[in-house]
C-alpha cells in the first residue's frame, strides 16, 4: 500500500477483507485503512488489516446525482469513465507514451452496446507494456479522423512511440480520454459483457475499467520511477 505522503509500506489483509477490496477500490483511488500492529520484523511492522473505508463509503445527501450528458456526448456525468478536454479549434491527439495500436473504431456511431463502452464515434485504443510487466490500455475517442504522425491511415499492430500523432480531434472539439491499467480491481466480471465481447480480441480493454487519469500514478504503476512524496 502507498501512503498519501507516497510511502510503501506492506501490510497484510484479512481474507474476508480481500474478497471485497479489489472489487470496491479502483486502482488510484484513496482508502482508509484500519489495522492491528501484530508484529515486528526487520523489514517493518506487520500490519494486519480488517476493514476499509473509502469516500463513497459515506455518500452525500446534499449531492444529488447527475444525470446531464458529459460535453464528449457519450455518457452522463454520473457514469462518465475518463476525461473530457476542450480545444478551440479541431487538432491532433498524441499518445500517452510508447504503445501498440489495439483496436480502431472509424464509425461515427459506435453504438453504447454496454455502459463502459459508451456511444463513442471514431476512437483508437493503445497497449502499452511497461518495464515490469503491467499493462495500461488508453483510449482515444470522438476523434474527426483516424491518422498516423504522416498523416498516413493508422492500422492495428503498429508500434506508436510517446507523443505520436493517432488522429483527429473532431468537430466538436472534444477528446475524451480513458486510462484502463490492467490490476485487481479493475477487471469487470459482467456477463454480458462477456457474451459479446468474451472471444474478440480486440475488445480485451473493455474488460478493465477506467480510472481518473489526473489520479492514477501510470510511471509507478509501470516501475518506471519510485512512487514520490
Amino acid at each position: 500500500m502507498r501512503s498519501i505522503q507516497g510511502r510503501e509500506l506492506r501490510v497484510f489483509i484479512q481474507d474476508v477483507v480481500y474478497g471485497f477490496l479489489p472489487s470496491e477500490v479502483p486502482v488510484g483511488e484513496k482508502l482508509s485503512l484500519y489495522a492491528i500492529h501484530a508484529f515486528t520484523s526487520p523489514e517493518g511492522p506487520g500490519l494486519l488489516v480488517n476493514e476499509f473505508l473509502i469516500p463513497r463509503s459515506f455518500p452525500r445527501a446534499d449531492k444529488p446525482a447527475d444525470k446531464t450528458v458529459t460535453s464528449c456526448g457519450c455518457w452522463t456525468h454520473d457514469e462518465h469513465p475518463g476525461q473530457d478536454f476542450t480545444v478551440d479549434a479541431p487538432g491532433l491527439p498524441v499518445a500517452m507514451a510508447d504503445g501498440i495500436v489495439v483496436k480502431i473504431e472509424n464509425s461515427e456511431q459506435a453504438p453504447a452496446d454496454l455502459p463502459v463502452i459508451g456511444g463513442c464515434g471514431r476512437y483508437v485504443v493503445l497497449k502499452h507494456t511497461f518495464p515490469n510487466g503491467r499493462i495500461v490500455y488508453t483510449r482515444y475517442i470522438q476523434l474527426g479522423r483516424i491518422n498516423g504522425p504522416k498523416g498516413e491511415a493508422l492500422e492495428v499492430g503498429a508500434a506508436v512511440k510517446a507523443r505520436d500523432t493517432i488522429g483527429e480531434i473532431g468537430p466538436n472539439t472534444v477528446l475524451h480520454f480513458e486510462l484502463r491499467p490492467v490490476a485487481p480491481g479493475t477487471t469487470t466480471e459482467n456477463k454480458d459483457w462477456a457474451e459479446r465481447y468474451g472471444k474478440m480480441p480486440d475488445m480485451e480493454w473493455s474488460r478493465y475499467d477506467a480510472v481518473d487519469p489526473q489520479k492514477f500514478d501510470a510511471a509507478s504503476f509501470g516501475g518506471v520511477r519510485k512512487a514520490t512524496k
